[in-house]
Parts: structure tokens; C-alpha cells; sequence
């Protein structure tokens, strides 16, 4: 998902919130603290579709009931919600897997979180294992 630099505070609100109810232990704003000075622009934005990836990767082993309780917050909250970014991480997959051709490192890293989420049939595992291993050859 390509975060536009007019929709970076949205996106970074979505990220906080969901990094408090998925990984409570973590620390986020640290992390934050440190793209605010010692990254770029696009930088940033890079690094928060790269963490909103992550979380949505990581979405994939919850629970039907902990997703719904999840979006339910969000919701809430006038964000979007888990359920919403995990279509748009599929929507990313698919295309990428109906290109065969993986060009930037964003999407070979988005390719392998889905690979290693296990969310491909026997014939996308196939493209997906292909793609991953000639990124860059």
C-alpha cells in the first residue's frame, strides 16, 4: 500500500492504534521519535507502510473473534479498521502475483510476509516462490 504524504497522519493514527491492541508491549512511539529525526519524508512513509504490513502479516494468526473485536475499536474511532487493511494487502498480493515481476523491495518483502502467512493456493505458492527467488537476478 503506496501512503501518500497528505495521508501520512491518518495512516500513522491507524498504526498506533492498532500496534496498542495487537502488541501492547511494544514501544511504537520510539520508534516514531526516531523517523521524525533521523528519516526523510519518505522515509517515514515508507517505514509506516512497511509497519502497517507487519501488523496486517501478523493479523493473519488472530483469532476470528479478536480481529472483530479489533476492528470493532477502530471502527469506533472513525479508523480503518484490521478486516479493511487485510483486503488491501490481499488486493497488493494479487496484483503483484498476476504481474509476475517484482520490481521494488517493498513489494518482494510484502510478498514474503504473504508467503510466510501461508494465504496462497498450491498454484500462487508456486508464482510466489518464483518471484521471491529471482527479485533481483
Amino acid at each position: 500500500m503506496a501512503i501518500q504524504s497528505t495521508e501520512f497522519d491518518y495512516f500513522l493514527k491507524v498504526l498506533l492504534r492498532l500496534a496498542e491492541q495487537m502488541i501492547p508491549q511494544y514501544d511504537i512511539w520510539a520508534d516514531i521519535e526516531k523517523w521524525k529525526t533521523e528519516c526523510t519524508p519518505l522515509q517515514q512513509r515508507r517505514g509506516l507502510e512497511a509497519g502497517l504490513g507487519d501488523l496486517v502479516e501478523n493479523s493473519f494468526q488472530l483469532s476470528a473473534e479478536d480481529c472483530q473485536g479489533i476492528d470493532d475499536v477502530m471502527r469506533a474511532e472513525g479508523l480503518m479498521t484490521l478486516s479493511e487493511l487485510q483486503v488491501l494487502y490481499g488486493q497488493r498480493v494479487r496484483r503483484l502475483l498476476k504481474k509476475k515481476r517484482l520490481v521494488r523491495e517493498e513489494d518482494a518483502i510484502a510478498l514474503k510476509g504473504a508467503l510466510d502467512a501461508d494465504l496462497f493456493d498450491t498454484q500462487e505458492l508456486e508464482i510466489a516462490k518464483h518471484l521471491i527467488a529471482s527479485y533481483g537476478s
